[in-house]
């Protein structure tokens, strides 16, 4: 099959989930009795300073990725990284999980670093950023015991052993593709080619062991996660119909919130919207609340996200072009 069409035919697939989860999700919901009004009494002052966290969620993770280029003997500007990944949370809107490699492409046009090096640094950050997910799904069971409880129990326990099973196979298999791969790759040049690859994702992963600045690593990587729960905070002052809910229900809807996150539709929509109303309703509150908080808060995020993305792409794309007037020498 052409990959292209493969990608297009897998980005359909994504796209008729999201329309159907929203579809399912609101079809019963009054724009004039319920979202017109909520939408009247947004707080935009409350907005700006979710915006603000929001933002510097990004510029952290663009100074903690260059943390984690300096071991490998790479280097970009804080700048051009906090920009590339401002540009990677816009791609996810229009392609489900392309923004990784978009900001990794676009990072190798700038500052010439390879792009599998790169790719091996985001899927570092990927395994900090469950690992640290993890720690928060823990701190809202301790927070609300009851409330995660309830939520577990209205997901279906069979898809989560079969994920599980999933990973352990996936994880195994990765295993003796690379030990494979490096035996073949001396009998064969295009094997030699991907293994090389492979050696550079490998590599870039290893960078957790060789930080040269690991507490400023942690920070950042601490920095984000607050940022992102101060981000969520705020939005919830911003709407009149969630301004009473407390820092405690906060981080216990941002874990179910991130997990909603994890399915590819194109920028969580759907799919965040669903595990919205699942966790005010383990909460104790409206399911209705939820899609009203859903709908209002993720479509002002999406528009600020967008704007940020290309706002990081144009900078860029002028860092791209005075890299390359340069003459060499």
């Amino acid at each position: 099959m052409n990959p292209r069409l493969k990608k297009i035919g897998l980005y359909t697939a994504f796209l008729g989930v999201a329309i159907l989860l929203m579809w399912w999700l609101y079809k019963d919901v009054s724009w004039e009795n319920e979202l017109k009004p909520a939408l009247q009494t947004v707080h935009w002052g409350w907005v700006m300073v979710s915006f603000t966290f929001g933002y510097l969620a990004t510029i952290l993770r663009g100074f903690r990725w260059n943390i984690m280029l300096e071991p490998l003997g790479y280097h970009t500007t804080k700048w051009n990284g906090a920009h590339a990944v401002a540009f990677g949370y816009s791609m996810n809107y229009l392609i489900p999980r392309s923004g990784e490699l978009a900001r990794c492409t676009i990072l190798n046009r700038v500052d010439r670093i390879p792009v599998n090096t790169l790719i091996g640094n985001v899927i570092l950050e990927r395994i900090v950023d469950m690992a640290l997910l993890c720690c928060l799904i823990i701190a809202a069971f301790v927070l609300n015991t009851d409330a995660i409880n309830q939520l577990f129990a209205q997901m279906e326990p069979g898809k989560a052993r079969l994920l599980g099973y999933a990973l352990i196979i996936a994880i195994v298999g990765a295993v003796v593709f690379i030990a494979l791969l490096k035996r073949l790759s001396a009998k064969s040049a295009f094997l030699a080619k991907i293994y090389a690859f492979v050696q550079g994702i490998v590599s870039g992963v290893s960078t957790i062991f060789k930080l040269k600045r690991q507490m400023a690593f942690w920070l950042y990587s601490l920095g984000i996660w607050i940022s992102w729960l101060l981000m969520t905070y705020c939005s919830m002052l911003a709407i009149q119909a969630t301004n009473f809910m407390t820092l405690r229900d906060t981080v216990f809807f941002m874990a179910a919130g991130s997990l909603g996150m994890i399915v590819p539709t194109p920028g969580g929509a759907g799919s965040f919207h669903g595990m919205s109303v699942l966790a005010f309703e383990a909460l104790g509150y409206p399911g209705a609340l939820g899609k009203i908080y859903a709908l209002i808060s993720w479509s002002i995020k999406t528009a600020f996200e967008i704007l940020v993305g290309v706002i990081g792409f144009f900078v860029l794309s002028n860092s791209t072009t005075e890299s390359t007037d340069v003459p060499s020498h």
